[in-house]
């Protein structure tokens, strides 16, 4: 995994919509904090929208979406986003669970147990956001298949997790210098950090854990040739329309000239006579190999060459490149690979087609040659 390509999620906190957000609730919780009871039912709605933004930061991550989320009315919805309250949930009854069973197996197993709960916790989060199912990423089978797939994104994950818990120590216990709305952004921005993270983490390793995210190069590159496809459906139907037409319209003509318009028109002739090969009438087809030989000469595939030779030929008996030289150099390559059947087809019409060819002395010898 390039881990570069998800450390860059470090810095999806420091767009502008999450510190804006960060700033407001500071601000929020400050206020909310010097109201006392008051405040009460203010801390709990703030502290629930900022675990939901958190959540949305990981979702875009994962899904590589461009630039960073905005808390909208809809995301802040008490019954939209339950995952921070079932994690909640769940950290509460874990930590009670393994309080009870910490008194038979001793401080030690139970600060052991508490710190792999920890640790997996990246999994847990992963495989919920992955399969959509809270029950699916509690099992520990799928926890540890997780684990296996992020590889070692997973020690990334953790080691950011690891770097963000001991700055935040800092800046608790050692933090008195600083204003007090400055510590609470700078908590709440290590907290997004984590989950930035991991959502990166979860998009760079969407091929191993099977996931596919809405942004991605290779779903670009489907949509891209999604649409390639059908404008080259549109041109085809133009070119068929105009080969119907007879004396009315060139197909050829449109064809070349969008091969001269591209910048590899090897690529856009060979892609339009896979196309029109599969008409019953082969003049267009004949036509547009006859464009396109050269260039495969040219750029020295030999083989793609013979091949569309041979085809053309099963085709039409009567096909041959236009020029002598394409033809000759074609026999010669025919030789040379062992097909002498084909050499011999493509040459033994060649004083008929290219009279007083200066190619002719070059022809004959070369037919001598095949027929010993």
């Amino acid at each position: 995994m390039n881990h570069f390509a998800a450390l860059r999620y470090l810095a999806l906190p420091f767009h502008a919509a999450p510190l804006l957000l960060v700033a407001i609730f500071s601000v929020l919780l400050r206020l909310a904090l010097h109201a006392g009871l008051l405040g009460l039912p203010a801390l709990l709605i703030l502290g629930s929208w900022f675990f939901k933004y958190a959540f949305m930061l990981l979702d875009h991550a994962a899904e590589g979406r461009p630039g960073a989320p905005v808390l909208t009315p809809e995301a802040a919805n008490p019954v939209g986003e339950m995952r921070p309250l079932a994690y909640a949930l769940a950290a509460g009854v874990f930590y009670m669970g393994t309080g009870a069973i910490g008194e038979f197996l001793g401080p030690t197993a139970l600060t052991v147990i508490r710190v792999l709960g920890l640790v997996a916790l990246p999994a847990i989060i992963a495989t919920h956001t992955i399969t959509g199912s809270f029950v699916q990423a509690l099992n520990p089978l799928a926890i540890a298949a997780m684990t296996r797939r992020l590889g070692s994104g997973y020690l990334l994950v953790v080691g950011v997790a690891i770097g963000a818990g001991l700055l935040g120590r800092a800046i608790v216990l050692d933090g008195d210098h600083l204003a007090f709305m400055l510590r609470v952004a700078l908590l709440m921005l290590l907290w997004l950090v984590m989950f930035s993270v991991l959502g990166g983490v979860l998009h760079a390793r969407r091929f191993e854990v099977g996931f596919e995210p809405e942004h991605s190069p290779e779903r670009r590159s489907r949509l891209d040739e999604r649409d390639r496809n059908r404008e080259r459906d549109r041109f085809i139907d133009q070119v068929f329309a105009e080969f119907r037409a007879g004396g009315r319209g060139n197909p050829f003509a449109s064809i070349q000239q969008r091969a001269n318009q591209s910048s590899n028109p090897l690529a856009e002739y060979a892609w339009i006579h896979d196309r029109v090969t599969t008409w019953p009438d082969p003049r267009l087809a004949n036509r547009v190999a006859q464009e396109l030989l050269p260039l495969l000469l040219s750029a020295r595939r030999h083989g793609d060459a013979l091949k569309l030779v041979k085809a053309r030929l099963q085709t039409d008996p009567d096909f041959r490149p236009l020029a002598s030289e394409h033809l000759l150099r074609l026999a010669e390559l025919a030789r040379d690979a062992g097909d002498q059947p084909l050499a011999r087809t493509l040459l033994h019409d060649f004083d008929r087609r290219f009279p007083d060819d200066p190619m002719t002395t070059r022809a004959q010898r070369l037919s001598a040659e095949l027929a010993r």
